[in-house]
């Protein structure tokens, strides 16, 4: 009797060759998606925010902390049984324990949010994971990646996708707003 492992890739098949040892396959890898994902162009021009005619808006609001009811409307949102993250945390676990890590929590998100970047790198981080895209998945192409982030990571954007979004109709033109909600 074969037993075969789950979430495995045994070999990845390219053009030339077939790779079977995990320091070709997680290279094929990276060389694969880098070049499909590619690397941003450098900006060539800058934009003349007074020739748009865009008014000035009063933004100051977006850099407060963030609150105990803020955090806790984000958590309530959140799905129960999303794939984690580097983490490990799920929805779950912020909602069943939020009396017990509120302060911790409050604490990391606050801090991060006074742009205390030292240890961004590890919050910026994420998972990557390949998806097959069908039963027999050899080739790069057969699958799709995701990437699982961290679980502050999510909460901070959330919270500052909230606290954006009242400004989005005065910021971004109607003809630019085909996912804002009205």
């Amino acid at each position: 009797m074969r037993c075969k492992r789950k979430n495995f890739i045994q070999k990845i098949h390219t053009a030339t060759e077939t790779v079977y040892d995990h320091k070709g396959k997680e290279q094929l890898i990276h060389r694969h998606f880098s070049n499909l994902f590619g690397t941003p162009a450098q900006r060539r021009f800058t934009l003349d925010w007074e020739a748009i005619g865009l008014h000035p808006l009063d933004l100051r609001a977006l850099e407060e902390d963030f609150t105990e009811e803020e955090v806790q409307a984000v958590i309530h949102d959140l799905a129960v049984d999303k794939a984690p993250g580097p983490d490990g945390f799920i929805g779950a676990f912020f909602k069943a324990s939020w009396q017990v890590i509120k302060s911790d929590l409050m604490a990391a998100i606050n801090h991060f949010c006074s742009q205390q970047l030292q240890h961004f790198k590890h919050l910026n981080s994420a998972h990557m994971v390949l998806i097959p895209k069908k039963m027999e998945a050899n080739f790069l192409a057969d699958f799709r990646p995701i990437s699982l982030t961290h679980s502050i990571a999510k909460l901070v954007s959330k919270l500052l996708a909230n606290r954006l979004a009242p400004y989005l109709n005065q910021l971004v033109s109607r003809a630019q707003s085909a996912f804002i909600k009205r």
